[in-house]
């Protein structure tokens, strides 16, 4: 999926929403494949967990994963958008919606998908 954001990333001018859809879910499933590393999903599986990015940042930060502990501004955007009433999936009756800018979101979202990556092997 990451790919897929880097091709959105990478096009004149960058489709905000689909751009802003894919980074949210390579996010998520960033942060949700270390805090299951143990193979024990239980703590995601609150409702008020599911897709709150913002949530999913703090418990990987809190179980150690190398990242700051306040998440940067486009990762909190994006949690806006991603969880309920999931204004990217289902927009009706929004007449606005602020999505992060490609960069340096595009390249921040690689870097914390790396660091996942080594700290899970």
């Amino acid at each position: 999926m990451m790919l897929g954001v880097k091709v959105l990333a990478a096009a004149s001018p960058p489709p905000a929403l689909a751009l802003a859809l894919v980074a949210a879910h390579v996010l998520e499933c960033s942060l949700k494949s270390y805090l299951s590393r143990d193979r024990s999903d239980a703590a995601l599986k609150d409702p008020n967990v599911y897709h709150d990015l913002n949530a999913l940042w703090a418990m990987s930060f809190a179980q150690g994963l190398g990242i700051s502990e306040s998440p940067p501004i486009w990762a909190d955007y994006l949690s806006g958008l991603h969880k309920s009433p999931y204004y990217l999936r289902y927009s009706t009756g929004v007449h606005g919606i602020v999505s992060p800018s490609a960069e340096p979101m595009t390249s921040e979202l690689a870097a914390l998908l790396d660091t996942v990556g080594k700290q899970l092997k």
